[in-house]
């Protein structure tokens, strides 16, 4: 059973709360609970959303732009606005409940006493069981025969994109599917598995079933967000391409949101497994697919291997110096790089119980003496001789910057070669 505005407000962390206006409105299905404080930018707002926010600077808005507000919300088809008062602003405008009314958006007052922490976590709860009954029905005929023809399909076009086949039937298809050679797209590789599968047999024996199901998810999510996508074959990863207006406006990072979106729904959908997600740079053409799939998958590579601070996505731009990193062919490179940086380091503070390598990282990290010693706790007396130490050690100079820049990519060097178990680190 789908979470509807009404089913929500039956449960026990709304019995505080009130229903304002838009009666009209309570059988909107949640698809996702989003969380502003401050309602400026607005233009990611998706479909069958709860937005629950704290209204901050709301008393600031003119009515011309609370109606356009609602206009939006209406348009964008969110299901529902939940405003806490008691923090920014004492009431709700008597003229937002009318426009409100006016376009049949339910609106729901939250008292200051309820807290956001218990809204979202028994929503999403909520959430997580509907979810889950919608992935029982991905067999069903409309959900099951038809999309893996819609699959089995696109993998086609996907194979005539990857051999540059410029042919009318491949404009053709591309056409059905909403895309298009010459605009913006996004490439991402994804991996899904059970949690606590550490059996490599096994693990191949549920990955064919458990990627399957979890290429229907993405495309049922992204049919739900309305942005064409692209799958191609998988083998040890789900790879596709999106391919949103969004993405035209470079400056605001919208891949992330899609992919993060993407991210927590299939965390949803898939409990007890783990989502880690891969993405390109934002690619102007298809004729740049290549690369794209090149990226998204090193960048997955990087998360799996847990080169980027535990996250479970990331981006290729965001791989900083890992990207020349594991572009290296012969490691006898990055070993010779490790044994001139962070080696001497290692060294010293396996002898003197020492914290020269933390001190170089905290550093290179801030590039600030201060705040280097505040985030250690020592004084900036003993950063300076520890970073004195590090020059001496190794003869780079960490206050220089084509010295400090060898130093951070031997840092870099000891993550990688630790990660990829040529190093062990006692």
């Amino acid at each position: 059973m789908s979470l509807t505005v009404a089913r929500a407000l039956e449960m026990e962390i709304f019995r505080n709360c009130r229903l304002l206006t838009g009666r009209a409105g309570l059988e909107n299905e949640i698809l996702w609970v989003n969380i502003l404080e401050i309602l400026d930018d607005l233009s990611h707002i998706e479909p069958g959303e709860l937005l629950i926010t704290t209204a901050h600077n709301f008393n600031v808005l003119s009515e011309r732009k609370q109606q356009s507000m609602i206009e939006l919300f209406a348009a964008r088809k969110l299901a529902a606005v939940a405003i806490q008062t008691g923090h920014y602003i004492k009431e709700i405008p008597e003229s937002f409940i009318r426009f409100s009314e006016e376009h049949n958006i339910p609106l729901i007052e939250i008292p200051p006493e309820v807290s956001f922490k218990s809204l979202t976590r028994g929503l999403m709860n909520e959430l997580i069981r509907s979810s889950n009954s919608k992935l029982d029905l991905l067999g069903t005929a409309e959900t099951g025969e038809k999309l893996e023809s819609e699959l089995a399909g696109m993998k086609k076009v996907w194979q005539n994109l990857i051999d540059n086949e410029e042919t009318e039937t491949l404009y053709l298809d591309m056409g059905r599917l909403n895309l298009s050679r010459r605009e913006a797209f996004i490439a991402l590789a994804l991996t899904i598995r059970r949690d606590g599968n550490d059996n490599p047999e096994r693990a191949g024996e549920i990955r064919p079933e458990l990627f399957a199901q979890a290429e229907k998810a993405i495309a049922q999510l992204l049919k739900q967000y309305h942005i064409p996508f692209l799958f191609g074959p998988f083998d040890w990863k789900i790879t596709l391409i999106i391919q949103a207006d969004q993405l035209n406006d470079r400056e605001s990072e919208p891949e992330i949101i899609i992919v993060r979106r993407l991210f927590e729904e299939l965390n949803l959908l898939f409990p007890g497994c783990t989502v880690q997600i891969g993405y390109s740079n934002i690619r102007g053409s298809m004729g740049e697919l290549r690369q794209a799939l090149e990226e998204a998958d090193r960048a997955l590579q990087a998360v799996g291997i847990g080169l980027l601070e535990r996250t479970s996505v990331a981006s290729y731009k965001n791989m900083g110096l890992y990207r020349l990193i594991m572009d290296v062919k012969k490691t006898e490179t990055l070993w010779g790089i490790f044994y001139e940086t962070t080696a001497p380091l290692l060294e010293y503070d396996r002898r003197n119980k020492g914290a020269l390598l933390e001190t170089l990282k905290a550093y290179l990290h801030s590039g600030s003496i201060k705040k280097a010693a505040e985030t250690l706790f020592v004084h900036r007396h003993t950063m300076k001789y520890r970073l004195e130490q590090t020059r001496e050690l190794t003869g780079y100079n960490p206050y220089l910057p084509a010295d400090a820049l060898q130093l951070n990519i031997g840092l870099h060097v000891y993550h990688y070669l630790t990660a990829i178990n040529l190093l062990h680190n006692n």
